[in-house]
């Protein structure tokens, strides 16, 4: 090595050790060991460095900085749990400030993002001190300077992402109620295209408003629905009434006519008792027998006159219940049409996870009673997302349907499908071994790929990855779930296009 070489090579070390020294002291306070290490490394690469005793003191601050990096994870997950509980508290206070409570939202979705650093954390805490403020002075000076483009929300946000799905399933409801509807149309494109928190906020505030607007008309029907069977009923009930006080009234007649006859009667006996000659009896025994006949006439008449009034009553009865029992048919008839749309969903016409939740809980308590095999599967489309920026969500809605129809046509008449929400599947498959459904499974994934997929002139594959786990003693629902899901991500993580089970 030539003298130019040697100072060349001086030069860089001095340089390199200079950039160490400056640099190890910014991990300065981390802890008191790394403080005191530190310190002997800068002592070690100070005027004429000393590289041996400097690689030892290097190595072991490696060590010491492996075993901290725990340290700083967790110091960042507390720093954040506090912050989400300071702002918490916060919008209690300022609960009537529309701003303050809008802000402190929309600080909160922020902290539930990833925080990768130390640094990430020091613009939340500014915001957060910014907002405290304003909450304290009563002034609003746009504290938190939170990014509004599209480009700044982060789609792996769980939170973020477990929002968008559930408003794309309800627009996907509301869609087929009202397909022409501009305010859907519009939160449809930009969900499409890709919106920031702060629009998915003021999303998800529009779809709830049409929530209960529909809840309200609904809730209106119901009440008109419900107000006519009362006056129907009502109806019936007035008409009760007049039969029972015309049937009252019919018998005090009958026995004021019965009685006007057994006093006929006891004429007649009175005539023959004390008649002196058969002619005077014959002439007072027709007088009563005329009287006798006249009032059974009348009675005769007035019970045809009930009788009539009463069939005609029947009959109006009759007709009203006929009627309740058409708007009774009606509103049950929309009633279970509503309820098979609040379980459906709309895009695959399988059912959705209302319905799953509805149906694991009745399999759930009947594994709990009989002990019986149940399992429950997850299926994730691969590479959803590229088929629709490639080929357009008319592309990726169509795959969704195709998939859902071969999944459900694989299945057993025991088994049960429904769209979980994105690309997934859940399946709930009682009274089948863990090889019987990772058979069952395989072979869904198999014909799957095979199925002949086309876009835009160009042959696409379709795949899936599989999870699925057994319901086992002690087991809850939602554990069970968790299994599957773990064994979904671990199919996706070893390749994708494969069953992982217990």
């Amino acid at each position: 090595m030539d003298a130019k070489q040697l100072q060349s090579y001086k030069q860089h070390s001095t340089l390199l050790s200079q950039f160490i020294v400056r640099l190890s002291a910014f991990y300065e306070g981390l802890s008191d060991d790394l403080d005191k290490e530190l310190q002997t490394l800068r002592g070690h690469l100070s005027g004429t460095p000393n590289f041996t005793l400097a690689t030892v003191s290097i190595n072991k601050l490696n060590r010491a900085l492996q075993s901290q990096e725990i340290t700083v994870k967790k110091y960042n997950a507390d720093a954040i749990a506090r912050l989400e509980k300071s702002i918490k508290v916060l919008q209690k206070v300022v609960f009537e400030n529309e701003a303050l409570k809008q802000n402190a939202t929309k600080q909160l979705i922020t902290l539930h993002q990833p925080v990768g650093d130390l640094f990430s954390i020091y613009p939340l805490f500014q915001q957060a001190l910014d907002l405290h403020h304003s909450a304290l002075t009563g002034q609003f000076p746009n504290a938190l300077n939170t990014p509004t483009t599209a480009d700044n929300a982060d789609p792996a946000n769980p939170l973020y992402k477990s929002i968008l799905e559930e408003l794309n399933q309800l627009l996907d409801s509301y869609a087929q109620k009202m397909p022409n509807d501009v305010k859907l149309l519009d939160i449809k494109n930009k969900l499409s295209s890709g919106m920031d928190e702060d629009e998915l906020l003021k999303s998800c505030v529009i779809v709830l408003r049409m929530i209960v607007q529909d809840a309200m008309s609904e809730a209106s029907l119901t009440g008109k629905v419900i107000q006519s069977l009362h006056n129907s009923l009502a109806k019936v009930g007035n008409e009760i009434q007049v039969s029972m006080e015309d049937s009252r009234s019919q018998f005090k007649q009958r026995q004021a006519g019965n009685a006007v006859l057994q006093s006929h009667i006891e004429t007649i006996e009175e005539a023959v008792n004390h008649s002196e000659s058969f002619d005077t009896l014959k002439e007072q025994t027709q007088y009563c027998v005329q009287n006798i006949a006249q009032t059974l006439n009348q009675q005769i008449q007035a019970d045809t006159a009930g009788q009539e009034q009463l069939m005609n009553l029947l009959g109006s009865m009759q007709s009203r219940i006929e009627q309740l029992q058409q708007q009774t048919n009606i509103y049950k008839k929309k009633l279970a049409e509503q309820l098979s749309l609040s379980q459906t969903d709309p895009l695959t016409r399988l059912p959705n996870r209302q319905a799953y939740n509805d149906k694991l809980s009745k399999a759930f308590q009947k594994w709990q009673d009989t002990s019986e095999d149940l399992a429950v599967a997850i299926i994730d489309i691969d590479h959803f997302k590229s088929i629709n920026d490639r080929f357009g969500h008319a592309a990726g809605d169509k795959t969704l349907q195709v998939v859902g129809r071969h999944l459900k046509q694989h299945l057993s008449k025991d088994a049960f499908i429904a769209r979980w929400g994105g690309e997934e599947f859940v399946l709930l498959l009682p009274r089948s071994t863990m090889k019987e459904v990772k058979d069952g499974l395989e072979k869904m994934r198999q014909t799957l790929s095979e199925l002949p997929f086309k876009f835009k002139q160009e042959k696409v594959t379709i795949t899936a990855s599989f999870g699925a786990s057994l319901f086992k003693k002690g087991d809850t629902p939602e554990q069970v779930f968790d299994r599957a899901d773990n064994y979904l991500y671990q199919a996706k993580r070893e390749g994708r296009n494969q069953v992982v089970t217990d």
